[in-house]
């Protein structure tokens, strides 16, 4: 009696260890192909919800944003940093299961024309350069689901935007014919 006793504690405490789990995150395994991304809206923001595996933003200015990738290789997105909205261009491509963004010289802004603003001012659509930059992503898997991963953000797949919408939005405001995009 007493030794089933003593080999039930032992299971029970055996049995109540804390179990190593494997993380919701992690680096992807399988293979991602560049065409695997067109026509896909990506929400960008510095944090990652682990249950649903979507990025959001706790409401700070200059955080977030979006990109849409298009089915030639190249990409659109956008940041709204107060009291301005910037968008850019440039091509991607998954190199060494890495996401590679390659930002163009241009990018449109619309905001104040000047540094020194005030509220009254009128917005205007305006093309700076800006020096190019190529962006390394990480790529992992969330649940079922690719995220990208910068030093500072992710970039989740964003069911809420429609593709089809947000390029109507950016002809209609201009940007699309600015920075010379094509389909």
């Amino acid at each position: 009696m007493r030794k089933s006793i003593v080999i039930f504690l032992i299971l029970v405490l055996v049995s109540c260890q804390k179990k190593e789990t494997e993380p919701v995150a992690k680096p992807a395994e399988d293979f991602l192909e560049t065409a695997d991304l067109y026509s896909k809206v990506y929400y960008i923001s510095p944090e990652l919800n682990t249950e649903d595996c979507t990025t959001y933003s706790d409401g700070c200015d200059c955080c977030d944003g979006k990109i849409l990738f298009l089915k030639n290789g190249t990409f659109i997105s956008n940041f709204y940093c107060i009291p301005d909205e910037s968008y850019n261009t440039g091509t991607f491509k998954i190199e060494n299961k890495k996401l590679i963004l390659d930002y163009s010289y241009k990018e449109a802004v619309y905001g104040p024309s000047k540094e020194d603003y005030s509220d009254e001012e009128e917005s205007i659509l305006r093309l700076d350069s800006v020096n190019c930059r190529k962006v390394s992503l990480e790529i992992i898997r969330c649940k079922n689901h690719y995220v990208f991963k910068s030093e500072t953000d992710y970039y989740g797949e964003d069911k809420k935007t429609s593709f089809q919408l947000a390029i109507n939005q950016y002809k209609r405001d201009g940007v699309w014919e600015l920075l010379d995009i094509k389909e």
